[in-house]
């Protein structure tokens, strides 16, 4: 596995669960609840609430497939099920305070005992190979080459040798594409480092500055996406409902979907010629030709990622502090949109979520051509 990815996996953990403070609040709910004037329900509820929501939380930023990456010798904390045993706890309209405390207690008391674990480990394991981490950047910043992750969690691309290899295929020649968009310098080949079980990660290198331009691509597609899921997912709805059945007005609100929607590739689109406008003004023998074709493109097989649930990250920054602080905020950023996307994306209905990858979904006349 490469370091970078390992050391993101783990850094995710650490995210999440120690600098959140979610851990320390778990050890602190179960001394609060030692005292007998908390043990009542509504206190007890509130807590296994706030327990729940984090772990939702954990669920969208896919924590489960990072901790099942790097974990040997213990089990991730996620393999509990903690939220569906604290949900039938508090689905218990029969129970009293007594037995509520006993049951939560011990469900919060094994998660603790199961993040302490996974905490020993992930640092035995960071120690281990954040050595190594120096030697391997100064090969990158050497060649000023980034580390990047393509994430795919979509199993009907990655299902079969054949589509795999389409998808790659599409990849390689997009980010050549992207490349031309962006610099009038020639493209290096782009440099395939490794293949990741699990959800499968595509780890690859190219140029720093075109993978900076790139995540922010995505972060931008992200963004509108999300703007888009909550409006459907939630107030379109409140909206149409409203209108007392008023058809002008229900006509026009089916209009403001469409754009919304049409909005994730179009915003995608107009952040890429923005990016070729302006590195244009610092290199003039960016190359003019068919920029039309290229960003469509370029929109096309971002978008078809963005909506099939697929990620990407940024592995490496680079050597100047100021300008590595800038990159992290743009990784925790994008990592933050992805986990919007992904809880909004849930609440759709079964018939919404294929309307949307059926839409954005590259048809295989146009893979080729």
């Amino acid at each position: 596995m490469n370091i970078e990815s390992l050391i993101s996996k783990i850094n995710l953990f650490e995210t999440l669960i120690i600098k959140s403070g979610f851990k320390r609040d778990i050890n602190d709910y179960l001394q609060s609840i030692q005292q007998g004037q908390n043990q009542n329900l509504v206190f007890m509820k509130d807590l296994s609430q706030k327990v729940k929501n984090k772990l939702i939380e954990c669920e969208n930023f896919g924590l489960e497939s990072e901790l099942n990456a790097v974990l040997r010798d213990s089990k991730s904390f996620t393999a509990l099920d903690t939220i569906n045993k604290l949900e039938k706890l508090d689905n218990n309209t029969e129970i009293d305070g007594n037995s509520y405390y006993a049951e939560f207690s011990q469900i919060v008391t094994q998660l603790l005992q199961n993040l302490d674990k996974n905490k020993t480990e992930l640092d035995s394991v960071l120690k281990i190979f954040k050595k190594y981490v120096s030697i391997e950047k100064e090969y990158e910043f050497e060649n000023e080459q980034a580390v990047v992750s393509l994430i795919f969690k979509d199993l009907k691309s990655t299902g079969s040798l054949k589509e795999f290899s389409k998808v790659l295929n599409r990849w390689n020649r997009m980010l050549l594409v992207y490349h031309t968009l962006l610099t009038s310098e020639s493209p290096d080949e782009i440099s395939l480092i490794e293949i990741q079980n699990g959800s499968i990660d595509v780890i690859f290198n190219i140029d720093f500055d075109i993978a900076v331009d790139l995540t922010e691509l995505l972060k931008t597609g992200l963004k509108v996406y999300g703007a888009y899921l909550l409006y459907k997912s939630k107030t379109a709805k409140e909206i149409i409902l409203s209108y007392m059945g008023n058809v002008k007005l229900i006509k026009q609100e089916k209009e403001r979907e469409k754009l919304m929607l049409e909005n994730i590739k179009d915003s995608i689109y107009q952040t890429a010629l923005d990016q070729h406008k302006r590195r244009l003004k610092v290199d003039k023998n960016i190359d003019k030709t068919a920029i039309e074709v290229k960003l469509e493109e370029v929109s096309s097989v971002i978008t078809d990622h963005i909506i099939k649930g697929n990620e990407l990250k940024l592995l490496t920054a680079p050597k100047d502090e100021e300008e590595e602080d800038d990159v992290k905020d743009l990784g925790s950023e994008l990592r933050e949109e992805t986990a919007i996307v992904r809880e909004r994306f849930k609440k759709l209905e079964p018939a919404e979520k294929q309307f949307l990858i059926e839409k954005y979904t590259i048809k295989e006349e146009n893979i080729d051509s």
